[in-house]
């Protein structure tokens, strides 16, 4: 066991799955893990936006484009709820996107300190995975968990971090976290394939749409 801080612990989960930017607004409920990624800056880029709104957006662009995941970052409060209109864009498209939503430290939970918003409630609908970091040790774990089910499910995974998780000191294994996801592998109808084919080889001017679904479909 070697000893980190949780928030060093993360980067080496994010960096295990090829994660090399992140879009977002920085903040005070997100400067601790600001700060992880400030040491990261040569690996992991982070692309400051102009709005938490484009910020989801772009996350979601980028995962619909290359089939990676895509990763936004936000303060707490009302710069988490900006993150919705993305979010659900990334929903509607099946993309994977993860979320790293700021939140008050958590000896200030429950306390209706400044900013602080029940952010587990704000994203239930919108994601496949929705979680708030209750512990230092939980972190990277988490983190792995969310990736991995953003890809697995194809939609929005979020976690919740209060601020003073990623500076937090912890014990982990130094063994290499494995980042590796199952995927499905879907099968067209022979049936269905024929009757197609017979369709375009009459039509005289046939047009195929093709959504994403079709992605690396083939016979």
């Amino acid at each position: 066991m070697i000893k980190t801080t949780a928030g060093k612990a993360a980067m080496s989960v994010l960096k295990e799955w090829n994660i090399d930017h992140i879009f977002g607004m920085p903040g005070d409920s997100i400067n601790h893990f600001m700060d992880n990624l400030r040491s990261e800056k040569d690996e992991i880029e982070f692309i400051q936006v102009r709005h938490e709104e484009v910020g989801a957006l772009a996350a979601s662009s980028y995962a619909k484009i290359t089939g990676k995941i895509g990763v936004c970052l936000s303060i707490g409060g009302p710069g988490a709820i900006h993150l919705l209109n993305g979010l659900y864009d990334a929903k509607a498209d099946g993309a994977p996107v993860l979320v790293l939503a700021g939140q008050v430290p958590r000896e200030k939970l429950g306390n209706e300190s400044f900013q602080e918003v029940n952010l587990e409630r704000v994203f239930d609908d919108v994601s496949v995975f929705n979680h708030r970091v209750d512990s230092p040790e939980s972190f990277p774990h988490l983190l792995q968990q969310a990736i991995r089910t953003a890809y697995a499910k194809k939609g929005v995974a979020v976690l919740v971090i209060p601020d003073d998780i990623p500076s937090s000191t912890i014990k982990i294994d130094s063994k290499t976290p494995i980042a590796n996801v199952s995927k499905s592998i879907s099968h067209s109808d022979p049936e269905d394939v024929a009757k197609a084919l017979l369709a375009i080889k009459y039509a005289k001017k046939p047009v195929i749409l093709a959504g994403t679904g079709a992605k690396h479909a083939k016979l």
